[in-house]
């Protein structure tokens, strides 16, 4: 468990520890020092949090769990050196704000594209695959007379450099043949009838005529059994 991990435990700060916190420093450091001998560098970055928490305390946006004050004849004039806030209305401050920070609202990590090569978690096959499938799928003219596996480890084979998939600078046979199968939606074999071409749009300017839709996925089958991924 990291030091800032810890203060997790605690559910209850003062503004400057809440400020130190949101901008990922260790409020033990600071510890007994009062704001004016802080690092300048760190009185600069956290002064806008400290006065913008004040200011929520003093208006009533943020409730204060423990009230502490200078003088109990003026109840404006909070202690903030030892009035605490609950974390859940710190949390709720900045979400109301649309605000992340570095402790108490964290900003979410996107997850990983598998599409991403710059990503930790980029898996070429994997992406190989997809891109077939989504290839395939989208040019019916890639199924005419090949059955769904031979389409995709064409165009694999075309795009072989792009995603590792070379050996000895030749396409591997072998690889491709097996992310064409994962890629493969029509895993018991067979040919899509041959589609026919669309009708040119009719009409003058503007216009444009019946799309007819080619169905690359009726038709008799031949038979091309793929083997089962051995998984």
């Amino acid at each position: 468990m990291s030091d800032l991990e810890r203060w997790r435990l605690v559910k209850q700060f003062t503004v400057y520890q809440a400020a130190l916190l949101s901008h990922g420093y260790d409020p033990a450091l600071l510890h007994g020092t009062a704001f004016g001998r802080w690092p300048l560098a760190i009185q600069r970055i956290t002064l806008p949090v400290i006065h913008a928490l004040q200011h929520a305390v003093i208006d009533n946006e943020i409730p204060l769990m423990r009230e502490v004050y200078h003088n109990s004849s003026f109840n404006n004039d909070i202690d903030f050196d030892e009035s605490l806030i609950h974390s859940k209305h710190i949390i709720h401050w900045y979400a109301a704000a649309g605000n992340f920070d570095q402790f108490f609202r964290i900003k979410p990590v996107p997850a990983c594209d598998f599409d991403d090569r710059r990503g930790p978690f980029y898996a070429p096959k994997l992406a190989a695959a997809n891109a077939a499938w989504r290839a395939v799928t989208a040019d019916p003219k890639r199924l005419r007379g090949k059955s769904v596996k031979q389409a995709l480890q064409e165009w694999l084979e075309e795009h072989a450099a792009e995603y590792g998939l070379l050996h000895k600078g030749k396409p591997n046979a072998t690889g491709i043949e097996d992310i064409a199968k994962v890629a493969n939606w029509r895993p018991n074999g067979g040919a899509p009838a041959t589609p026919e071409d669309a009708p040119e749009p009719s009409g003058g300017f503007g216009q444009t005529g019946p799309l007819v839709q080619e169905n690359p996925y009726s038709g008799s089958f031949r038979s091309d059994l793929d083997d089962e991924i051995p998984f």
